[in-house]
């Protein structure tokens, strides 16, 4: 119930709503509460006095109360479901805002699969909850109450013999509760599981194509299927367990009030007008007893997927603005400030040390520390586990370092704001992402505003202009998800024309000719020769050609600083750059005929 509560932030803005809500409610409650009463009147004051008149009177009375009750009825689930969508679209949009400015750290340990059960699944029980279920609840119970005090006013003997069984239903819910609060924590965290296998089997598909691993895909997705269909049945066992104990309950009152009240009948103590007000008021009890179950369940279903959904709320924002530069963050915020001065900036690191997050006690970078000068290309080379991607993800401030300081042009990167950081940063990374949108919208995603001529500049200078001239539609042919239309080549040469259109002061490039033909690779980077000239870049490469252009050469081990030079000093050094170069470059230098002496290299 904690959790729940923290919905009520959510539901204040909506109070004036809420009041006009509460008003259809207690319209609808009263219209209700009068139609046994004019019931009881037509049957005493008109048929049993055998007076039409009267008859006509209560009987119309009886029907303007059912008209204004439908009425009132239909402007209540009107305004709780409006009220109930508008709630869980305010929380949606915190938690899918929040989802945008938690770190890299946080992604690494919670699957999409899971994520998405939560917007999805888990937001869906909260607004069966918010729209229905808590506003049912408190009709239903005002029902009862008022209910139970019309009865006790007509006979409150007949009303005491009705309620008598009704301890058994209160026996039957809070033990249904008791059970049904686990089965949908088992049903919601079960949900998340097998949304994890279905995103990641659809997202690798081409993988398990590839390796003809559809029957295993299959057999993973039935077992959390089965599973998840375990965990429903439980839960269906739960509720049809306690759902016909309270309809005994419910016909055993209704069958003490008919013996009951003929009893009565029959000695004259008791009108037939309220013998029959009496069968229509005890539906107003034992409706409301017997819609408790399904409000549990209701109620229990949201209490057990808020904790999943708060779990986003509550995760920390490691990586955040200064303090006290902070602002509200808006939609499309970090736009601003994408255009800049094109001096290139200096980059240095400073006794870096960095571990991960969730492996504090295991450091990646030691004492890491080396300049890349304004304008210079700097290629960070090393074997696996050296820490070459910790390197290109401290700039931007996808991490921040547990020691030390990266700093560009003599400002620590933490004491900047993200939007002013990373728009100073292009960034193209190994594996390229392209959203579902068409081409020149991927391209100028990081600069919304630019013009086609802009963008057709960019693809121009990334070599990606001749196969998007080729396409359907040209620059307008949507991609498809992740860029399914385009082959590997062709998404990176569109991630290189996204960052060069940023224009930055900065240039990430990791492994971006990786995925791409030797002829289009020398393509590109005649064309990237251009683009950082002037600008300050940070390459981890693997292709030769793009390690030998490098003003300078870092190469790392066990997250240090191995060595660092151009590729003739390093060379001469015979060392770490030395075993990587034989067991990585050498066949390709003598592929390309570009063998290089060493005594050439000396005189260098």
């Amino acid at each position: 119930m904690n959790e729940l509560k923290r919905l009520i932030p959510y539901v204040k803005p909506y109070w004036r709503r809420a009041i006009v809500l509460a008003v259809f409610a207690v319209a609808a409650l009263a219209s209700g509460l009068l139609e046994p009463y004019f019931l009881g009147l037509t049957v005493d004051r008109g048929i049993t006095a055998k007076d039409m008149g009267a008859v006509a009177l209560y009987g119309g009375l009886l029907l303007v109360s059912a008209a204004f009750l439908s009425l009132f009825n239909y402007l209540k689930s009107v305004w709780q479901g409006a009220i109930g969508t508008d709630v869980v679209r305010d929380l949606r949009n915190m938690l899918y805002r929040k989802l945008q400015y938690l770190p890299f750290s946080w992604y690494t340990t919670m699957p999409t699969g899971q994520i998405m059960s939560r917007m999805i699944s888990d937001m869906d029980a909260i607004e069966q909850y918010v729209a229905f279920g808590f506003t049912t609840m408190l009709t239903e119970g005002s029902t009862f109450i008022f209910t139970f005090i019309i009865l006790m006013t007509l006979d409150w003997q007949l009303t005491l013999a009705v309620l008598l069984p009704m301890p058994l239903m209160v026996y039957a819910i809070v033990r249904f509760r008791m059970k049904i609060d686990p089965a949908w924590v088992a049903v919601r965290e079960q949900m998340g599981r097998l949304t994890t296998v279905l995103q990641e089997n659809i997202a690798g598909v081409r993988v398990v194509k590839a390796f003809a691993r559809e029957p295993h895909a299959l057999a993973q997705f039935d077992e959390q299927n089965m599973l998840n269909r375990a965990r429903n049945i439980d839960r269906a066992k739960l509720e049809a367990g306690a759902f016909p104990m309270m309809d005994f309950v419910s016909g055993l009152s209704f069958i003490v009030m008919i013996m009951v009240g003929a009893l009565r009948l029959v000695q004259g103590s008791l009108t037939m007008g309220i013998y029959f007000s009496f069968t229509w008021y005890i539906w107003s009890i034992i409706w409301p007893v017997r819609m408790t179950g399904w409000l549990v369940s209701i109620m229990r279903q949201a209490a057990a997927s808020a904790p999943r959904l708060f779990a986003i709320a509550d995760a920390p924002e490691i990586i955040r603005d200064p303090a006290g530069e902070e602002e509200e963050r808006r939609v499309g915020d970090g736009e601003q400030g994408r255009s800049h001065a094109q001096e290139p900036a200096r980059v240095q690191f400073e006794d870096v040390t960095f571990s991960f997050p969730d492996d504090l006690k295991t450091p990646v970078l030691q004492g890491l520390t080396f300049t890349v000068e304004p304008g210079k290309t700097v290629a960070i080379l090393g074997g696996t586990g050296s820490g070459k991607s910790s390197v290109i993800n401290l700039v931007p401030r996808f991490y921040d370092v547990t020691g030390g300081r990266v700093l560009i042009d003599g400002v620590d990167v933490r004491d900047m704001k993200l939007s002013e950081l990373r728009g100073q940063i292009g960034i193209v990374p190994q594996e390229t992402f392209l959203f579902s949108a068409m081409l020149k919208d991927n391209i100028a995603f990081g600069r919304p505003g630019a013009t086609i001529e802009e963008v057709v500049a960019a693809s121009k200078v990334a070599q990606a202009h001749e196969f998007a001239a080729l396409l359907p539609k040209g620059y307008e042919t949507r991609v498809g998800e992740r860029g399914v239309g385009l082959s590997g080549g062709q998404k990176q040469r569109v991630a290189l024309a996204r960052a060069v259109l940023m224009n930055p002061r900065i240039l990430i490039l990791d492994e971006a000719t990786s995925a791409v033909d030797t002829e289009t690779e020398t393509a590109i980077q005649e064309a990237m020769a251009q683009v950082l000239r002037g600008r300050t870049a940070i390459i981890v490469a693997q292709r030769l050609s793009t390690i030998k252009s490098a003003d300078k050469i870092v190469v790392l081990k066990d997250g240090q600083v191995a060595e660092e030079g151009t590729h003739a000093e390093l060379l001469a050094l015979g060392g770490e750059y030395t075993k990587l170069y034989d067991l990585q470059y050498r066949e390709q230098e003598v592929q390309h005929g570009d063998v290089i002496t060493d005594e050439a290299m000396l005189v260098a």
